[in-house]
């Protein structure tokens, strides 16, 4: 009886530990925001026609979302983070650069500096956004929320804006909810663009 009951106890632990090892050698998956640009080429702007100068960032996140593994909500007070589904770099720099891209595109300019610029580039406008939340909830909608501010060459306010996103995500799993994540920073790019196009020029 002793006999069977260690044979059985060897079962199981050799079941665990290929468990174990099977999860170990797993790898990541790696995600990315897009752009505008990346999305349809062809809406890059070819020829400018604005001599706009923007500058964009900082922009920051919270500390829970400063990191590799991708964030979900599966209920108000729970998060979870995803082991093997990472981005593939700093989600802030990240979003930076494709609001960027997108302003970019939104306001035909190509004069668009990323934070920290340096002193010679004459960024004429400041964009700043500070993200309060930035993932799938548990209504399977992706959240952003963020407020924003448009600075004048001097540090003076121009605009902003408290701006929040609901965006569906379309389908399972976490490729689906960065292309959910890429909508809601082209909503919020749009948002910056329209309050630009009402500024005195």
């Amino acid at each position: 009886m002793a006999k069977v009951l260690s044979s059985g106890i060897a079962a199981i632990f050799l079941i665990y530990l290929l468990l174990i090892c099977g999860c170990a050698s797993k790898p990541p998956n790696y995600y990315v925001l897009h752009s505008l640009q990346s999305e349809a080429p062809g809406v890059k702007t070819v020829a400018p026609e604005s001599d706009l100068s923007i500058g964009v960032g900082p922009i920051t996140i919270p500390e829970y979302l400063d990191r590799p593994q991708i964030v979900t909500r599966s209920t108000p007070d729970n998060l979870q983070l995803s082991e093997f589904d990472k981005w593939a770099e700093s989600l802030a720099k990240n979003l930076t650069r494709v609001l960027a891209e997108n302003l970019a595109v939104l306001l035909s300019t190509d004069r668009v500096e990323l934070f920290p610029w340096v002193s010679s580039a004459q960024v004429q406008y400041q964009v700043t956004v500070d993200v309060m939340q930035f993932e799938r909830m548990p209504d399977g909608k992706v959240t952003l929320a963020a407020r924003w501010n448009v600075l004048g060459e001097h540090g003076d306010m121009l605009r902003n804006g408290n701006s929040r996103f609901s965006i569906p995500v379309e389908s399972t799993g976490y490729d689906a909810i960065a292309s959910a994540e890429s909508r809601a920073v082209e909503a919020l790019s749009r948002e910056i663009a329209t309050a630009f196009k009402a500024l005195p020029h």
